[in-house]
């Protein structure tokens, strides 16, 4: 549980943080409204930027609840815990 609530807490803190930062950043500043090439704004890169952010942490995350289920496994074999048993 340490392992996972390593990875977990900070993961969530970032995205949340990214996320919420956004929504102060283009309600109260103009400073994603300068152009970055043509006529696409900051705010579209930096939108762009949390959806593939998104996509990164979930696959990074399903790659990393896969340890976490082993090493479940391993805790359960580890103190002889039987589903049937303890039903």
């Amino acid at each position: 549980m340490r392992k996972k609530k390593a990875f977990l807490i900070p993961t969530t803190v970032l995205f949340l943080g990214l996320y919420l930062l956004f929504n102060v950043i283009i309600s109260y500043t103009n400073l994603l409204d300068a152009s970055f090439i043509g006529d696409i704004s900051w705010v579209w890169v930096f939108a762009f930027g949390l959806f593939a952010m998104t996509w990164i942490l979930v696959t990074v995350y399903m790659k990393r609840a896969a340890k976490f289920d082993e090493m479940a496994r391993e805790t359960l074999v580890e103190f002889n815990y039987d589903k049937e048993e303890n039903r």
